[in-house]
């Protein structure tokens, strides 16, 4: 009976999902907008807000920023872009040239990251960025999946979310001297298909990693190997007496 209430407490400590799941959360990084600013999907005020990252996936980042005053609320998604400078502290990042008049913020750099955290914009949003800067803008298109185009959408839509990169790039007739009339257009690439092709060098994988299981089935391991020598020595204990019950 010890031996299975030994080998029962030590298989639920090592297998149980809730301690399984348990991890450090991304702590918030607080922020002040002194001008209007533009997120995905929201216009951030001047005022004093935070950002986290709510879950990471293997291509994107949701994200989450909430104003102190509790008025504001916004989630949306983001991918990580080595490609992107980093600042020399952890904070914003900004597009250069505004788009139809107002500001938007390019991305976030969380301290210790490996890369900046680039947001993706609606689409109506993403075009406007992508015709003021010389540069590939991420962006989903909700309404052409079938999705709400709101804040509404749910973190589970989000994962499934066709991911794109749009430009912009002069859109006209083929040929040296039909170049006069060529017209500004915007292009679009899904991300994945450009992700694939230039993959990120890794140097050295992060040290994220956690011994707590090594020292979890280091434990489980013992108890299992002081539970059979202590099985072993009973078999003993109870031959020796059946070989001494037989000699009386």
């Amino acid at each position: 009976m010890r031996l299975k209430a030994l080998i029962f407490c030590a298989s639920l400590c090592l297998f149980s999902p809730k301690v399984w799941a348990a991890g450090p959360a991304t702590p918030a990084a607080d922020f002040t907008i002194s001008n209007p600013s533009h997120i995905p999907g929201v216009t951030l005020e001047p005022g004093s807000y935070t950002i986290h990252v709510v879950s990471r996936l293997s291509d994107r980042v949701i994200l989450k920023v909430d104003s102190v005053k509790g008025d504001v609320h916004s989630t949306f998604l983001g991918i990580p872009n080595g490609n992107i400078q980093k600042p020399s502290a952890s904070g914003a990042v900004r597009w250069a040239n505004p788009a139809d008049g107002s500001q938007y913020l390019k991305g976030w750099y969380f301290p210790g990251g490996s890369s900046v955290i680039e947001f993706v914009y609606p689409k109506a949003e993403a075009v406007a960025i992508a015709t003021s800067n010389p540069a590939k803008v991420p962006a989903v298109d909700p309404a052409s999946e079938g999705k709400v185009t709101d804040n509404t959408l749910s973190q589970d839509d989000m994962q499934l979310l066709t991911l794109w990169l749009l430009s912009l790039e002069q859109v006209g007739p083929s040929g040296a001297g039909d170049a006069a009339s060529a017209k500004p257009g915007i292009k679009a690439e899904r991300y994945m298909q450009v992700a694939s092709v230039q993959k990120p060098v890794i140097k050295a994988l992060p040290h994220t990693a956690s011994p707590v299981p090594l020292v979890w089935l280091l434990g489980f391991c013992s108890l299992l190997a002081a539970a059979l020598l202590r099985l072993i020595a009973y078999s003993r204990v109870s031959t020796l007496n059946q070989e001494s019950l037989l000699r009386e």
